[in-house]
């Protein structure tokens, strides 16, 4: 039974190895050092037992003695610097401890005061001196005052109670073993269990580092995949087998089936331990550790059936407060009538023992919750709310947050969480779940509107979007036909002032002739100039538009004129004798001149704006094609959406940075029954397609 040491050695040189590595710091060292000197004094009583006749009996009892010193004041150092390391004693004191823990080393090693271990008829016999006395009262007042720490802390320190309480349990284990196998039953005269008295010294460093893997002493973050899980799940197979060959039976066949009932036991349970391991252990020993899959899970199974809202929050509130382990949390639910109507709000908590209260409707935190929308921090909200909401007996704005629910209709409810009783602050990845939350009850909550409303509220807003549509249809037409208008007002200028220069030039009768046909084709300019315009700003009122028969290349070639020179080259492809197409002339000549500008503006520093019209299956199709830098695949499909800029890309629009551009040529090109297509590549540049239909 003493080859059992071995193993248990290495498990406490792992954990506390891995407890260093985590985050190495003075706690850890510590820890680190006492589960050495643990393995070390296991070792040698192993040595002292099997091997006395190969080693140096009387060095290893020696190292086996200052080991047991050094894991006692490793323990004491934990029990002062947890959960406050500032609540250390003055260094007087800890200098006397230090004095008296390396005189005893020093007499342990070089001398025989303390004790001394004999080879005597195949048996180690220790002959105790003087200073034993003091040694063991040492160790002994080492031991009632780590005691003393813990019971102190646990009650200086509510919040970790039950941490504390696992190290406490640890102690009392092996105070128990200890007592019961080293003293009770060797004084009744049974030596047979004096082994697990020694193996009770393990259960202080195993409960110890289940209280800082469970919660936050280490900051420790440890994850169990299934390969680690192999290996665990292996090595307990082999300890546990290993064992069984160890134990003496007086028949050999009871040890077979016992050896064989095990291998059976393992061929059964090594697959589900592994996913224990992996998923439940993890859950039980990791920080801050869990898996939001399995909550919405659970969530979705209890909420399946509910339709009280008021039943909703409280089982949400209790899934909530069960995950991350929260101080106090409280709930606000809306109450309706029997209409259905929402007549106010009613703030509860999970402490019962609270009282209720009732906001009304326009209360100012339902108001300041309706404003935030999403999920905030106390802190955000204003100093008034701040103080109302620490009256319920939370601690901190910085570590309370405030969860709004909506359903279509209004903000259905509030979740404002508390401090957790870790004292950690709310993560990221807990925010991201919360908000994540947020979005699932809100799919409950919309379930349980009624579908009339539903379908009025569907109606409403479609209403409202295309009231919003037509207006931006109407003011983008309106800035293209002031653009149009200011590029008239350049463009005659020219052939107003070449009329000029020939009246100023004629002299003679014989001049008027020569002048007279430049003054006519001027003025046929000048004619055509104000035709075009006239064209553009063709039927824009308030009432509504009437569909003509347009041609389409000659709008195309009027939106080119519009826009402004540039180093850019113009290739014209236009379809010869080109059918018409019904539509509206001046929601068209917005369609085009936004896809021509937005072209020309991917090539700031030049290049190929290239426009082809022709007929494919009864439709009249338009390309408008750049040379420019191209726009990235995953942006290509927001460029319909509303507010989103190329400005801020590769993609031009026409309204100066508000995202509405691309949406208004979607929006034309629909209510004219076509289609639009956007082809892109980085580097080579950009195709808008336009198919219209021809007219009948």
């Amino acid at each position: 039974m003493n080859y059992i040491f071995i193993p248990n050695a290495v498990a406490l040189l792992i954990l506390g190895l891995f407890t260093w590595r985590q985050n190495p710091s003075r706690l850890s060292a510590t820890y680190l050092v006492t589960n050495v000197a643990v393995a070390v004094w296991a070792l040698c009583y192993m040595l002292l037992h099997e091997f006395q006749h190969l080693v140096p009996v009387n060095l290893v009892s020696q190292i086996q003695l200052v080991a047991a010193l050094t894991f006692a004041n490793g323990h004491f150092d934990i029990s002062l610097r947890y959960p406050d390391p500032k609540r250390l004693p003055g260094p007087f004191l800890r200098r006397l401890n230090y004095t008296v823990f390396a005189a005893l080393a020093v007499l342990i090693v070089f001398s025989d005061v303390v004790s001394v271990a004999v080879l005597q008829e195949g048996s180690v016999v220790f002959v105790d001196g003087p200073g034993y006395t003091v040694y063991a009262l040492y160790l002994m007042l080492l031991g009632i005052l780590v005691i003393a720490n813990l019971i102190i802390s646990y009650r200086r320190y509510p919040s970790y109670r039950i941490r504390i309480g696992y190290m406490l349990a640890g102690l009392a284990l092996f105070i128990a073993f200890g007592i019961i196998f080293d003293l009770v039953l060797v004084v009744m005269g049974n030596y047979d269990w004096l082994v697990l008295g020694h193996l009770g010294s393990v259960f202080p460093s195993l409960f110890f580092a289940y209280a800082f893997s469970k919660y936050d002493l280490l900051d420790m973050r440890m994850v169990v995949d299934r390969y680690t899980a192999k290996i665990i799940v292996g090595a307990l197979a082999i300890l546990s087998l290993y064992l069984a060959f160890q134990v003496s039976f007086s028949s050999p066949t009871i040890s077979l089936l016992l050896i064989c009932a095990i291998a059976l036991l393992w061929a059964f349970n090594a697959t589900k331990l592994e996913l224990f391991l992996v998923s439940t252990a993890r859950r039980r020993f990791v920080r801050n550790w869990y898996e939001p899959e399995d909550i919405l899970n659970r969530l979705a199974e209890k909420l399946e059936s509910i339709k009280n809202r008021a039943e909703i929050f409280q089982v949400l509130s209790e899934e909530v407060d069960e995950v991350f382990e929260l101080e106090s949390i409280h709930r606000i639910v809306a109450m309706r009538d029997d209409d259905d109507h929402l007549i106010s709000y009613r703030l509860s908590a999970n402490d019962t023992s609270q009282i209720h209260e009732v906001l009304a409707t326009d209360d100012e935190l339902i108001l300041e919750c309706i404003e935030h929308k999403q999920l905030s921090e106390l802190s955000d909200f204003s100093a008034a709310m701040q103080k109302r909401v620490l009256g319920w007996g939370h601690q901190n704005a910085e570590t309370t947050l405030i969860v709004p629910f909506y359903s279509p209709e209004y903000l259905e409810g509030v979740l404002v969480l508390g401090e957790r009783s870790s004292q950690e602050e709310f993560s990221v990845k807990d925010k991201q779940f919360l908000s994540r939350l947020m979005r699932y009850v809100a799919a409950i909550l919309y379930r349980l509107t009624p579908f009339e409303k539903l379908e009025k509220q569907y109606f409403e807003n479609q209403r409202r979007l295309h009231q919003a549509e037509i207006q931006l249809v109407r003011g983008e037409k309106t800035r293209a036909i002031a653009h149009a208008t200011r590029q008239a007002h350049h463009e005659i200028r020219t052939p107003l002032n070449i009329i000029r220069m020939a009246v100023n030039r004629i002299k003679s009768e014989e001049s008027i002739e020569k002048y007279r046909k430049i003054t006519e084709e001027q003025i046929d300019r000048a004619m055509e100039i104000v035709d075009e315009t006239l064209i553009i700003t063709d039927g824009v009122s308030d009432e509504e538009e009437r569909y003509q028969d347009v041609d389409v290349n000659l709008i195309l070639q009027r939106s080119l004129k519009l826009q402004q020179e540039g180093p850019h080259k113009h290739r014209l492809e236009l379809m010869d004798n080109a059918p018409q197409i019904s539509g509206i002339p001046g929601e068209i000549q917005v369609l085009f001149s936004n896809l021509i500008k937005n072209a020309l503006e991917a090539m700031p520093e030049g290049g190929t704006l290239t426009i082809r019209s022709f007929v494919d299956l009864q439709e009249f199709v338009v390309t408008v094609a750049d040379t420019g830098q191209g726009i990235d695949a995953e942006l290509r499909e927001k460029i319909w959406e509303p507010y989103f800029s190329g400005k801020l890309t590769t993609v031009g629009n026409s309204t100066a940075g508000r995202g509405w551009g691309l949406t208004i040529c979607n929006r034309i090109v629909t209510e004219h029954k076509g289609s639009i297509q956007c082809d892109s590549k980085l580097g080579k540049g950009t195709q808008f397609t336009v198919r219209l239909p021809l007219s009948h």
